[in-house]
């Protein structure tokens, strides 16, 4: 017995070995590999040599990361395993050896955190390496909200707008919306102008907005004349600088329903005047005239 135990120990040694020497082989081939994805992106080439497993994260490719400067690989184990005790180390490290969205990602950390001048270091690394449309985006509109925020200590509307405009082009539903209030009521600089006030509400709907969409049925409101001007620019202020709704009582209980025949006004301006390549489809409850020409005669009034 004690000899068929000592053949099955040498058997799971020899497993064991066999494993290891496969490991080592496999990890020795995909060096390259990994060095070269530093250069091409490559996501396919993380998950074929081992990153989604811990251990091999861990143990193999992590200090050969770090001592090599590897950025994507540090940036890749700390995407992979988010949870994994003091991965935040690897997500500077990455940040350190210039990985455009760890840049990002420290940046939107410093800048919660209220360090504004560390945030923006970061940001402007960032923004010299290869972001995508989205990442650019996002920080413009953070800078933007910083600038245009009147509770923010940094509150500059003459640096806020241009920053507005530019992160509203970028697929940005806050500044999107924010400049909506704007150009409703002609204010921080923005001319007066219901349409592009229109487009920027809509915009600011179709990129994921709820407060967008209480604005334009607080709008449609006063249309109706169920509330008065003060109450509407009260209440879409409340509604600028955020995209949560607001609980206003008697009025957060109104929600944009529309008619198919008023669908079809709103497709209009969504698909032309809006942005082309949001998406649109499938958006049934669109809820109302888009006769520009009565809501400018309605703000004149």
């Amino acid at each position: 017995m004690t000899f068929l135990k000592s053949v099955l120990c040498f058997s799971c040694l020899g497993l064991i070995l066999s494993a290891q020497a496969q490991f080592a082989q496999d990890t020795e081939a995909c060096e390259p590999l990994i060095a070269a994805a530093e250069q091409e992106s490559s996501p396919e080439v993380y998950e074929e040599c081992g990153f989604n497993d811990v251990q091999t994260a861990f143990v193999f490719w992590a200090p050969l990361a770090e001592q090599s400067k590897w950025k994507n690989a540090l940036f890749e184990l700390y995407r992979r395993h988010p949870a994994y005790p003091g991965i935040k180390a690897y997500l500077y490290k990455a940040a350190e050896f210039g990985h455009p969205s760890a840049l990002v990602l420290v940046g939107d950390e410093l800048f919660d955190a209220g360090k504004i001048p560390e945030a923006m270091r970061y940001y402007n690394a960032a923004i010299r390496g290869d972001l995508t449309e989205e990442e650019q985006g996002k920080i413009t509109g953070r800078l933007a909200m910083l600038y245009a925020d009147p509770k923010s200590t940094h509150y500059d509307t003459q640096k806020a707008v241009p920053l507005l405009k530019k992160a509203a082009l970028q697929r940005q539903p806050l500044p999107n919306n924010v400049l909506g209030a704007f150009a409703l009521f002609g204010m921080n600089n923005v001319q007066q102008n219901p349409e592009e006030a229109f487009k920027y509400f809509w915009r600011a709907i179709l990129l994921g907005c709820p407060a967008a969409e209480e604005n334009i049925g607080l709008f449609q409101l006063a249309r109706q004349k169920k509330i008065d001007i003060p109450t509407l620019n009260t209440e879409i202020m409340k509604r600028a600088y955020s995209c949560e709704k607001v609980d206003s009582p008697g009025i957060n209980s109104y929600h944009l329903t529309f008619s198919q025949k008023e669908c079809s006004d709103i497709n209009y301006y969504a698909e032309h005047l809006v942005d082309t390549s949001l998406p649109f489809t499938g958006k049934v409850e669109c809820s109302f005239s888009a006769d520009m020409t009565e809501m400018a005669d309605f703000l004149s009034q």
